[in-house]
């Protein structure tokens, strides 16, 4: 779909998901990859919803690998998560290792705007301070 189809060159897929939350114990099958060049390691997780799973801070970039359609009509997405700017400690997926989740439904998966390829980015875009008077302003919204 993507060769014949591809999306323009300033969108990424992104995936509310919370990596935090999944530790060893909870279900994650991790096993050593095949590749013999590097070291690193595979790990995948089903795909939950939890009580904050959609807020923006969940949002990082991600890759579809596979999408199955449900007998519903559905769709769900394998994906492989990636770490974005900003994350704190442990929301980051160590170097070397690939977190893949399963099951994220369609609702989990957004386009965003590569860094940078906004609008505001543009060196010629229209940039001036704008002037108040302090006078226009109730005195009591000064105080705040």
């Amino acid at each position: 779909e993507q060769l014949d189809h591809p999306y323009a060159s300033n969108i990424v897929t992104s995936c509310f998901y919370k990596y935090a939350g999944h530790t060893r114990n909870d279900g994650i099958d991790s096993h050593k990859t095949q590749n013999t060049k590097s070291a690193g390691q595979v790990t995948t997780v089903k795909w939950e919803m939890g009580r904050r799973t959609f807020d923006f801070s969940n949002l990082r970039p991600c890759s579809i690998m596979q999408r199955e359609k449900l007998p519903d009509g559905q769709f769900i997405y394998t994906v492989m998560i990636k770490n974005r700017p900003g994350l704190v400690q442990e929301d980051i997926i160590p170097k070397g290792q690939m977190h893949v989740v399963s099951s994220v439904p369609r609702g989990a998966i957004r386009f965003t705007d590569k860094m940078y390829s906004t609008d505001q980015h543009l060196t010629n875009a229209f940039r001036h301070e704008i002037g108040i008077p302090n006078e226009i302003f109730p005195e009591a919204w000064k105080d705040l």
